[in-house]
């Protein structure tokens, strides 16, 4: 789930380096607190190469310490090009992130914020006040208990529900269901202009259907992440058949738009019976250095939710007593 950083002499980590580099001969988690030495963007489409040289968004996937769920995994949304916009600097509006919370062999992502719905709590099923534990069974992204034995190959049908700005105080008294699997798979990731070629790295792939049965899930939004860069591929397909947000004539259009871009290499549908087809896609495997030589400084979108005073209770900066 954490990015890792490359190693030099002493064990310290090499500044603009990643661990994708070859001569990358050791290397290891990135640590709380750690200068982060590189950043991972996304790839721009080949058309769009020479206006937005370094992509569109930045995702760091790095350990935050939490007062209620340890040390947490922060997928960041920063985006970068565009009128207005920087890398590094958080636009409310727009930016946003993952928060994946880590606990007994389960991880679940149990908040996020984009440019859409804004700020929310994902939560498994709860009573009463929502507090800490809450998140730890919502959005599955796997789960050990529910895996093969000796594998980290499984399926579960999730119950969550997520919790806008105005509603997060209370458990809720509907769930949806989402049926869920992952696996560990070999996938080949794309390489920027100047940085090698094509690499095959390990993966865990999950995939979250929008409803309890594949064969008519609305949607599936699929996660691929890897020991050498954490998040590393996000994907969006849609059900031909439509929704009242969009008719099939639409997702047919989206579809051919989005595969006429080039931003993200080919991957296979989604298996269960339903007919999907690809609407979106991040693959972040560019690799820009820091812009500071002894690394920038960690954090991003939980440390706007806690400025801003959104983060509950339970995501606050831990007691440093």
């Amino acid at each position: 789930m954490v990015q890792n950083v490359c190693l030099g002499a002493g064990g310290k980590p090499l500044s603009g380096r990643s661990p994708l580099d070859a001569g990358c001969t050791q290397q290891r988690d990135l640590l709380p607190g750690e200068r982060l030495p590189y950043h991972k963007h996304d790839q721009p489409s080949p058309d769009e190469r020479a206006d937005a040289p370094e992509g569109y968004q930045r995702h760091d996937s790095i350990p935050v310490p939490t007062a209620g769920e340890g040390i947490a995994i922060e997928h960041s949304f920063d985006f970068g090009a565009g009128e207005g916009r920087r890398f590094g600097a958080f636009d409310a509006g727009s930016d946003g992130g993952d928060l994946v919370i880590l606990s007994a062999g389960v991880a679940s992502i149990g908040a996020t914020e984009d440019g859409g719905a804004g700020f929310q709590l994902f939560v498994g099923e709860c009573r009463g006040t929502v507090d800490a534990t809450a998140l730890r069974h919502a959005w599955i992204v796997a789960d050990l208990a529910a895996s093969q034995p000796g594998t980290l190959q499984g399926e579960t049908v999730a119950r969550l529900k997520d919790l806008r700005a105005a509603q997060q105080s209370d458990c809720p008294d509907r769930y949806s269901a989402a049926y869920t699997n992952w696996r560990v798979i070999p996938f080949r990731y794309r390489a920027a202009p100047g940085q090698g070629s094509p690499v095959t790295l390990t993966t865990l792939l999950s995939e979250h259907y929008g409803g309890m049965n594949r064969a008519n899930a609305d949607h599936v939004e699929r996660f691929y992440f890897t020991r050498e860069l954490g998040g590393t591929r996000w994907e969006r397909w849609q059900n031909v058949q439509g929704n009242q947000q969009a008719s099939p004539e639409r997702i047919t259009q989206q579809a051919a738009w989005f595969a006429g871009t080039g931003r993200c290499s080919h991957a296979d549908p989604p298996e269960g019976g339903a007919t999907m087809v690809l609407i979106d896609c991040r693959e972040w495997s560019h690799i820009v250095p820091a812009s500071d030589p002894d690394g920038d400084a960690p954090g991003f979108f939980v440390k706007a939710l806690r400025e801003r005073g959104m983060a509950p209770p339970f995501l606050a900066a831990p007691d440093p007593r």
